[in-house]
């Protein structure tokens, strides 16, 4: 006799039980994700603002190169726009709409402005002080925004709180104002702007004539007395934008163009016996030995008879001699690295152009009929 058949039930469907399950589940891993999320976006528009605020700094060091002045404060945000090619509101403001603020070191100091006064113009008198504490801090905020209204000219105190503070550091004068925004959204950029000048120093050792100069143009020349009696040195020291080209004149009637430098690095250049040039001179003591004697003899020579020279003169020849010794000497600092099979690197590439230079100006020297 057959049992009896075991009655089945179809299932219709989840419990409540389980579909409140499923969606506990599903709730926790959408908040897990969007926490991940909200995370990365926010540590992506902080990579964004370094980005922005390293560029802001990079522009205005080329806009000071490239013009030879400092904008005000008040035209810098439209200076830099122009340069970038962005609306202004791109430099003043977060691309979260959140306002940056530009502060200048209130101790600040170039050319003849007084202390905190940034806009400068170089002329060929150049800047007579050197440049103090010139630099800049732009503070932004990617997450809550910077306290209202904002603090356009910063204590000399707070503007060192700024520049000297760490990454992740709140400085204080943000949390006197109560400043709720999470550190790491705080973003300060620093520019210093100091290093872009160069200290040039000019004399005049000639008792016979006036030292004659220019900056950038040869339309307005500058002179330096020759010394007065009793051998007084005459000398003009003043501070430079890097990439200026200085010009020398001959004593002429004409001031007729004798060289020109960019200058790159801090500097010295002395007149003397009619000429300008760079260490290879005799000095205020006139006893420089047999070398500065060499060179002088080798100036005051005539070309050879039936010369067809190119372009070289003997000056060119003094400064391609000069160029090579100081380019040979840097490359000794790095103990002659370089070389074949590597004539790439930087310092033998720099001796080697100095030899080549010194051959072709030595030997057009020698070309005849």
């Amino acid at each position: 006799m057959p049992g009896p058949v075991p009655e089945t039930r179809p299932r219709g469907g989840f419990t409540v039980v389980e579909i409140v399950g499923v969606l506990a589940i599903i709730a926790i891993l959408a908040a897990l994700v969007a926490e991940n999320l909200i995370e990365k976006l926010r540590l992506a528009a902080q990579d964004a603002e370094r980005t922005s605020l390293a560029t802001v700094g990079r522009t205005l060091e080329q806009y000071v190169l490239r013009t030879r002045s400092i904008p005000a404060l008040n035209n810098l945000p439209a200076a830099l726009a122009a340069d970038l090619a962005v609306a202004q509101n791109r430099v003043t403001h977060t691309a979260q709409g959140n306002p940056r603020w530009i502060w200048v070191d209130p101790e600040s100091r170039i050319g003849t402005n007084a202390a905190g006064s940034l806009a400068y113009q170089q002329t060929a008198a150049g800047s007579t002080i050197q440049p103090q504490r010139l630099r800049l801090v732009v503070l932004s905020s990617v997450g809550a925004p910077l306290p209202t209204p904002a603090i356009t000219a910063p204590t000399t105190n707070q503007f060192l709180q700024a520049w000297n503070a760490t990454a992740g550091a709140v400085p204080a004068f943000l949390s006197a104002l109560s400043w709720n925004g999470r550190p790491d959204d705080l973003l300060i950029q620093r520019i210093e702007m100091g290093t872009l000048f160069c200290r040039v120093v000019l004399e005049n050792l000639d008792m016979n004539s006036d030292a004659w100069y220019s900056v950038d143009t040869t339309n307005t020349l500058s002179s330096i007395p020759k010394p007065g009696t009793g051998y007084v040195n005459s000398s003009r020291i003043f501070w430079l934008v890097r990439g200026t080209v200085v010009n020398f004149h001959y004593p002429d009637a004409g001031r007729t163009l004798q060289g020109r430098e960019y200058v790159m690095e801090d500097v010295g250049y002395t007149f003397e016996n009619g000429r300008w040039g760079r260490y290879l001179r005799y000095g205020p003591n006139r006893s420089s030995g047999w070398f500065g004697q060499m060179v002088d003899q080798f100036l005051a020579a005539p070309p050879p008879p039936g010369a067809t020279r190119r372009y070289s003169t003997q000056q060119w020849v003094v400064d391609a001699m000069y160029h090579f010794l100081y380019c040979f000497g840097q490359w000794s600092l790095d103990y002659f690295y370089g070389g074949p099979p590597w004539p790439h690197i930087p310092g033998y590439e720099q001796a080697n152009a100095g030899a080549t230079g010194l051959a072709d100006y030595s030997s057009d020297l020698l070309i005849t009929r």
